[in-house]
């Protein structure tokens, strides 16, 4: 009998059905962000206990991100053609094993080795849940799914530094790896239970594609087929392309900008004109690059990277100043980040409503010059700045995060055609991974132009000489992020106006940003 009763509670027909996949899917991106949280704020401690290197400590946090970001856009072209809520539970299930595995490790490169596979077991995750989500949610109830999903990003990375900072001060830096297991879990046996709508399931576009290739004459192989389908040279070209660039910049961090990372940054160039040549040539791309056509959409899809790489400059500079610089316990650190996205998080509900309200381009603009502001206010943060004064600029930093992210990525949904959706929501997760990934790198490169890699992995606060030297490296850090916001506040003009459109259906999309 009780059997029965959830079978009937989680039927296709259930109205509780698509909440409960809703749920599956926020627990998952909980634990997402609240496991970067974790990490990022436990960094130092990490880097003392194994005595490593800031070069080391940025390979700890970035790896997991990097892997994420090479292996998503593949991984969901495969789980289109399987199943993507199978994929979903199997990259939930290893994510968690990982996990286990990663409070076992012994040095800092068998940790750096367990956080790469966990970033491609994230990948399997969230190179599906936007297009379940899409396919799973009617319309009109689909902007409150994603605000739904927007306050459990939030909440993963503003609970994520101030537990583990409690969780370092007291149980020990290992045990972050256990605390997130439960929600990996848990979304299995939510998601185990529940239908799932067939056409969310699999991208029946790509298997019909897979169909009439089948059925030529003559008919083409397997190979030949799953080649096409797949685009391997696509995806080896993508996964170089960013891997090199990324290990140029965490190089630099530890030489300087040396002729051999300029090198590297110029193999990365050629990779990445070598992915866009060979996505242009193949029949079935991962990227159709005509979506750029958009002005519109080239601008917020750049404004949102821009407000990624801000927000994880912080993230990466902002323990190092508060634990090195300014003394207090890892736990207040912990404390201190979250006030970020405790902002943030109360804020994305009132933007998300407010988009529909008024439009989205008041809140990019409020957000931008948040964001200036934010980056401001940081750099002029030294070592006898009062608590207050910094507590009013993580509060702005948050103000320009949380007012951002639902009217930007309602906009780019909105100017691209129905054909371009399922390749957009899989390009804007690799955007905010990109985003995450470069904002660490490049935070950490520029601070390393001022304090030695000594000094940060060190036990003991900063002072003198030392502490003068970080502060200058937070102050080019900001300096950067001054840059990039106003950059950020560019991208939110109507520089339609000012350019070409040539792309299909220009004119449901003008009449689209028009309705903005």
């Amino acid at each position: 009998m009780s059997l029965n009763i959830i079978k009937l509670q989680v039927s296709l027909e259930s109205p509780h059905q698509m909440w409960l996949v809703l749920l599956a899917i926020c627990l998952v991106n909980f634990m997402f962000n609240f496991y970067i949280g974790l990490v990022n704020v436990c960094l130092p401690t990490i880097t003392e206990f194994f005595g490593a290197s800031v070069m080391t400590a940025t390979w700890i946090s970035n790896i997991y991100l990097l892997c994420l970001t090479v292996s998503v856009i593949i991984l969901g072209r495969i789980a289109g053609m399987w199943s993507r809520k199978k994929f979903f539970m199997l990259g939930t299930i290893i994510w968690v094993c990982t996990s286990l595995s990663c409070y076992f490790a012994t040095s800092a490169d068998m940790l750096i080795i367990l956080r790469g596979i966990q970033g491609f077991a994230a990948g399997f995750m969230a190179a599906v849940y936007y297009a379940i989500l899409d396919k799973t949610f009617p319309k009109e109830k689909l902007g409150l799914a994603m605000g739904c999903l927007l306050v459990a990003l939030s909440g993963g990375y503003a609970i994520g530094p101030l537990v583990g900072g409690y969780i370092a001060a007291y149980l020990g830096w290992q045990t972050i790896f256990l605390t997130v297991i439960p929600f990996g879990l848990l979304s299995v046996c939510v998601y185990l239970f529940t239908a799932q709508n067939p056409q969310a399931d699999k991208d029946f576009e790509l298997l019909e594609k897979k169909e009439n290739y089948e059925n030529d004459h003559p008919p083409l192989s397997k190979q030949k087929i799953w080649s096409i389908l797949m685009d391997y040279k696509g995806a080896i070209l993508q996964a170089i392309f960013l891997f090199t660039l990324t290990y140029a910049l965490i190089l630099s961090q530890q030489f300087g900008l040396s002729i051999n990372d300029i090198i590297l940054l110029a193999m990365a160039l050629i990779f990445g004109g070598l992915f866009v040549w060979a996505e242009a040539k193949h029949e079935e791309p991962l990227f159709k690059f005509t979506v750029f056509r958009s002005i519109t959409f080239s601008a917020y899809i750049t404004g949102l990277l821009l407000n990624y790489i801000i927000l994880y400059m912080a993230f990466f500079t902002l323990p190092f100043y508060f634990q090195k610089v300014m003394g207090v316990p890892v736990n207040v650190s912990g404390i201190l980040i979250s006030i970020i996205m405790f902002t943030a998080m109360f804020l994305s509900i009132i933007a998300g409503g407010l988009s529909d309200r008024i439009g989205v381009k008041p809140l990019v603009i409020s957000a931008s010059v948040a964001c200036i502001i934010a980056s401001t206010l940081i750099y002029t943060f030294q070592s006898t700045t009062s608590i207050p004064y910094i507590i009013v600029g993580l509060i702005t930093l948050g103000f320009g995060y949380g007012l951002y992210q639902s009217p930007n990525n309602k906009m780019i949904i909105s100017v691209v055609p129905e054909t371009f959706k399922t390749q957009v929501s899989a390009m804007m997760t690799l955007t905010k991974n990109l985003g995450s990934v470069l904002g660490n790198c490049f935070a950490g490169l520029i601070l390393s132009t001022a304090i030695s890699q000594t000094a940060l992995s060190g036990k003991l606060t900063l002072v003198g000489v030392q502490a003068t030297e970080f502060i200058t490296g937070l102050e080019r850090v900001f300096l950067f992020g001054v840059i990039c916001s106003v950059i950020l506040l560019i991208s939110t003009f109507d520089l339609q106006k000012y350019f070409s459109q040539p792309i299909k259906a220009s004119i449901k999309i003008k009449n689209t940003i028009k309705s903005q």
